[in-house]
């Protein structure tokens, strides 16, 4: 008895100084910590990110910064962006890498009324659609895959008001089936979404990404991470109301039925290219198939490599 009080007090020390000794690391957040990000919410409130020795501070994006200039500027950040804009960002010099993947697709696309029939891209031609400053490059893309020359379909930038939608001045707007589908099926709207990463967007969602240094410096401390993440978000899902309270306890302004619809709309999305075993991990496939659209793109100036954009030696 007295050898087990020894060895659960040399544990329970040892947990001690793991604690007191966690390296400082920061998440950049591309929004708000909602229920977009349950899993990594899951994982520090469960206090693992801790025990393998990392301290994680989640951090909202200010409306004057950019995730990446911020990651890019400041040693131990890790940060979460669409594939589409990490490459945009990569192909301008910044020195970054994605190592993981939230999603295995993309929760961008365009969203409907059911009444207006838009069932594929070609249903758009000669209609005005409105997309999102963030999300113009992959609505972009998708238009170039399918042919569909510029000026065929009206494209406008607009913001995340969704009243032009539902009054019609727009047939569609570029948003998040994970955001504002939610919201728009939970006032009891019927609509339709084409997901980009089905009509020939090949794209991950809320990539894990850090700078080639920290890569560098310490990439087991980041391969630790990815495996927290991944736990975070294996229990996250099984439990969609502990994130939704945990939410709308910490955030102001966060509505708890939202945030429960927000993780039962990315679930399909944690799994998309392999099942439960594949979930955090990117495949190469599907950045080469990323990598060349982009660089088929009229207006990329440099063009890429799957070598300068991933990494995939860390993934759990």
């Amino acid at each position: 008895m007295k050898t087990y009080r020894t060895i659960l007090c040399l544990l329970a020390l040892a947990l001690r100084v793991s604690a007191a000794e966690a390296v400082p690391v920061t998440f950049q957040l591309d929004w708000k910590p909602t229920a977009q990000f349950a899993g990594l919410l899951m994982a520090r409130e469960r206090g693992w990110y801790r025990e393998a020795g990392i301290d994680l501070t989640l951090r909202g994006i200010p409306p004057d910064e950019g995730v990446v200039s911020n990651v890019v500027h400041h040693p131990h950040w890790i940060g979460s962006i669409e594939s589409g804009v990490l490459l945009k960002e990569r192909s301008s010099g910044r020195p970054v890498k994605a190592i993981g993947t939230m999603l295995q697709g993309t929760p961008i696309g365009l969203i409907s009324l059911k009444s207006a029939g838009i069932h594929q891209l070609k249903d758009l031609i000669g209609k005005r659609i409105g997309v999102h400053a963030d999300g113009n490059e992959a609505v972009k893309y998708v238009l170039h895959h399918a042919g569909i020359g510029a000026g065929r379909i009206e494209v406008e930038v607009v913001g995340y008001d969704l009243t032009p939608l539902l009054n019609g001045r727009y047939a569609a707007v570029q948003g998040y089936s994970i955001d504002e589908g939610v919201a728009l099926r939970q006032a009891g709207h019927d609509i339709d979404i084409l997901h980009l990463h089905d009509i020939g967007y090949a794209a991950y969602g809320q990539v894990y990404f850090t700078s080639e240094s920290f890569l560098k410096s310490d990439a087991p401390l980041l391969r630790r991470f990815l495996e927290v993440s991944r736990r975070g978000w294996a229990t996250a899902i099984q439990d969609p109301d502990a994130i939704a309270t945990m939410v709308t306890a910490t955030v102001p302004g966060t509505d708890r039925r939202h945030e429960r619809g927000t993780v039962e709309a990315l679930i399909p999305m944690l799994t998309r290219e392999g099942g439960p075993g594949s979930m955090g991990r990117m495949k190469r496939q599907t950045w080469k198939q990323a990598v060349s659209d982009f660089n088929r793109l009229p207006s990329t100036t440099s063009r890429l490599k799957v070598s300068d954009i991933a990494t995939f030696d860390l993934q759990p």
